[in-house]
């Protein structure tokens, strides 16, 4: 009985979700203290540890179009402000070090790393120690010196805003932190895929490629959903072992969006709006098994069904 009037939840959302929300100014301005205004877009608020940030305008363009497409398939028009911050400055900014690690706020901010970041550098850094033969693909994508930050940066700020677009509906309510972990890497995917040229996309998929064949995550302490989801917060401070939980959330991203397209982009963002504990309160994992099989059919369950819980 509680699975068919959670079935019903979701139906309605579906039928209702593209009615807009009606306080569409809901971003958290006193992030915003202690930073200059930036003038580089008309699409969204950009916000800056430097007076005239460098470096950042493929990172804004990129957002242009991905939000002109995220509003077509989701019938949305997001306000929302990204915030370029330094190294010195993360902290002040930021709930999650390190320096470069991109992140979205449960309220309308996008923080985003300024220069060269620390995240960056020390990716950099281990790349060191990989033969140059085998370096080819990442400098055709990311230039001879390899700037990561064209990773961390351009490609991971099309994974927030998919969060955002999120967030926007369901606040802080969340079933699962992986489902919104697949979420974001899903509308990674389908951004990058529509964007005017596929260098983005192209240098997310070399280098998330190049992560998985190399498998020099080191010794990783959590590969379990349920340690994904009791030990989040002490995963995501472990950068390389979080890497690599989404690191398996993007190859299931692609396959499923290869497959089924902004269809099931759009249907996905409705399912964790109707799921929302807020609505429905936690179920328990046979109960989302069984709904998402109901939601979506076998194959994409299938497909999500993760493979290191053994």
């Amino acid at each position: 009985m509680r699975l068919y009037l959670i079935f019903i939840i979701i139906f309605i959302t579906f039928l209702t979700t593209s009615c807009k929300q009606a306080d569409s100014d809901w971003i958290d301005r006193s992030r915003h203290e202690g930073l200059h205004k930036v003038n580089y877009s008309e699409s969204f608020e950009i916000y800056a540890t430097e007076v005239n940030p460098q470096h950042i305008k493929n990172t804004v363009r990129s957002l242009e179009q991905a939000k002109t497409y995220f509003d077509k398939v989701f019938d949305e028009n997001l306000t929302f402000a990204v915030l370029f911050v330094d190294n010195p400055n993360w902290n002040t900014y930021a709930f999650s070090p390190p320096p470069g690690m991109p992140q979205a706020h449960h309220q309308g901010n996008m923080v985003l790393g300024l220069g060269r970041s620390v995240l960056a550098m020390r990716a950099e850094q281990g790349l060191k120690r990989v033969p140059d033969s085998r370096l080819g693909v990442l400098k055709q994508h990311f230039g001879e010196e390899i700037n990561l930050d064209l990773f961390y940066r351009d490609a991971l700020s099309l994974h927030e805003l998919g969060h955002l677009y999120q967030f926007y509906k369901t606040g802080k309510g969340t079933q699962r932190y992986w489902l919104n972990e697949f979420f974001g890497n899903l509308c990674q995917v389908a951004a990058a895929k529509n964007l005017a040229t596929q260098d983005v996309f192209n240098r997310m998929d070399s280098y998330q490629l190049f992560l998985i064949n190399a498998d020099q995550w080191g010794e990783l302490n959590f590969k379990t959903l349920k340690q994904f989801e009791e030990d989040y917060f002490e995963v995501l401070i472990q950068g390389q072992n979080y890497g690599w939980y989404q690191s398996q959330f993007y190859l299931k991203a692609k396959e499923l969006y290869s497959k089924f397209g902004d269809e099931f982009l759009n249907k996905f963002r409705d399912f964790l709006i109707a799921i929302n504990p807020d609505k429905v309160d936690r179920m328990d994992n046979e109960e989302l098994k069984e709904l998402m099989t109901n939601t979506f059919g076998k194959q994409v369950v299938d497909i999500l069904e993760w493979k290191h819980d053994n």
